[in-house]
């Protein structure tokens, strides 16, 4: 049985984030602007509540013409790259991530592309020690609620939205410049009687 949903919210990402870290190669700490990444938990949550009180997820297939995917197990203090070349091939190859671990994408720059595919079936029991590494799954044997799911996500549903940001909004633009020019003139005016 496999599950389809669309999320449409917008894609939240800087690009020119996302080159410089694939750029040096390193583990990166949480971005600010929506690549700090969403938990597992949090994704089953939105996506997939029915499934949301499992241990985790074995990841089957990720959309790597997107861009650089990324997974932390500790809270986002560091990523490590997901090999996708492992996972997309045949076979029965997956990433093992319990409920707490961390998923996020690093679109490719110029890339418009705001949505990505994500297939995974939930799992009960947490990997353990496992957590964040690559094991062979049965697709033969599995239970009843932890059949495949192939999700089509915005970005942002994938790496978290931006905080937003408020920013007062001048009602009287014009105002405002007239204001500024009396009070450069009326400094202006000063200065000329202090040196007088």
């Amino acid at each position: 049985m496999t599950a389809f949903a669309n999320r449409s919210s917008a894609a939240s990402s800087t690009a020119q984030r996302a080159a410089a870290e694939r750029r040096s190669g390193a583990a990166a700490s949480p971005a600010a602007g929506g690549v700090g990444g969403n938990s597992v938990i949090q994704l089953l949550q939105d996506n997939c509540p029915e499934l949301a009180l499992h241990a985790g997820m074995v990841i089957e297939q990720l959309d790597a013409q997107v861009g650089t995917w990324q997974f932390s197990t500790d809270a986002g203090q560091t990523w490590r790259t997901v090999r996708t070349d492992l996972i997309n091939r045949a076979g029965s190859l997956g990433l093992a991530l319990d409920r707490d671990a961390r998923v996020r994408v690093l679109p490719f720059g110029g890339n418009r592309v705001a949505s990505a595919r994500v297939v995974f079936h939930a799992v009960r029991r947490s990997h353990g020690q496992g957590n964040g590494s690559y094991r062979a799954y049965a697709i033969d044997d599995r239970e009843d609620d932890s059949r495949t799911v192939t999700l089509v996500l915005s970005l942002g549903a994938i790496n978290g939205q931006p905080p937003a940001v408020h920013a007062p909004r001048p009602r009287n633009k014009r105002a405002l410049v007239q204001r500024a020019a009396q009070a450069m003139a009326a400094g202006a005016m000063g200065n000329a009687m202090a040196i007088a």
